[in-house]
């Protein structure tokens, strides 16, 4: 018997007695961990690495979309909801198993069923199924606006208007703030693809910058520019990201 890792995500006690009950029917299922919010469940899904969430959409501060849009890769997901045949829609159409509430155990078993089919599929079409509903529920929202960072082992949420600057250091970036600095495992091009390129420009190679945390901006030789930021750095672009610049900013 394959054993599957899930996690339970939801801020109703009710709600997560109710899959737990329902789970006591698939000895193949193992719960790796119970959360009541999503800093609990991203801190668990790091450490845990679970093939499986039972995540509720409608939770306090962080909802399970905004979740998701912090993570890397995703593991299979059931969703449990109470919203509108519009969102309903939108499962259905990208292949996401959801478990509209209140549901019963027969429509739970039908769910989990469909998971674990699913999760002998490629982590790759998980993630693009999921980048899909999240377009589909919030097409307004195309970048990110908040992410996940760690430090001394705790899980911040990082609101990306607070960057003033990145740098690339080898397979990691380092992200600079007023509250310090946070090094990700992640590349800089992966990164930027995230992030609105109207107001974060790389303008070097190794480094970028939000436009708005800029001071002043100084010639610099060979047709570069000199960045001066509010926080005091002074970053030299390239001269290719001293053109970017010129075109954005006339």
């Amino acid at each position: 018997m394959n054993v599957i890792r899930a996690i339970i995500i939801d801020d109703e006690p009710l709600g997560r007695t109710l899959i737990r009950e329902y789970l006591q029917d698939h000895p193949d299922i193992v719960i790796a961990a119970e959360c009541c919010d999503a800093h609990e469940a991203l801190e668990a899904i790091g450490r845990l690495h679970p093939h499986l969430l039972f995540l509720d959409v409608s939770m306090p501060e962080i909802n399970g979309f905004e979740m998701l849009t912090m993570l890397d890769s995703h593991p299979h997901i059931i969703f449990s909801t109470a919203y509108d045949q519009y969102a309903i829609k939108a499962f259905e159409v990208n292949a996401v198993d959801y478990l509209l509430k209140p549901y019963d155990r027969e429509r739970f078993n039908t769910a989990l069923e469909r998971a674990r089919h699913s999760l002998s599929h490629r982590a790759e079409d998980r993630d693009q199924a999921i980048e899909r509903l999240l377009a589909s529920i919030n097409p307004e929202r195309k970048y990110l606006t908040r992410m996940l960072v760690k430090e001394s082992g705790r899980i911040i949420i990082l609101n990306t208007a607070e960057i003033h600057w990145v740098e690339a250091v080898e397979d990691y970036i380092n992200i600079h703030t007023d509250a310090g600095a946070y090094l990700i495992s992640q590349s800089m091009a992966t990164f930027m693809k995230k992030l609105d390129p109207e107001t974060f420009i790389r303008i070097h190679r190794s480094h970028a910058i939000n436009l708005e945390a800029v001071k002043e901006l100084r010639p610099w030789s060979n047709g570069r520019l000199k960045c001066v930021l509010t926080d005091g750095n002074e970053i030299v672009s390239s001269r290719s990201g001293a053109k970017t610049l010129r075109e954005l900013l006339g």
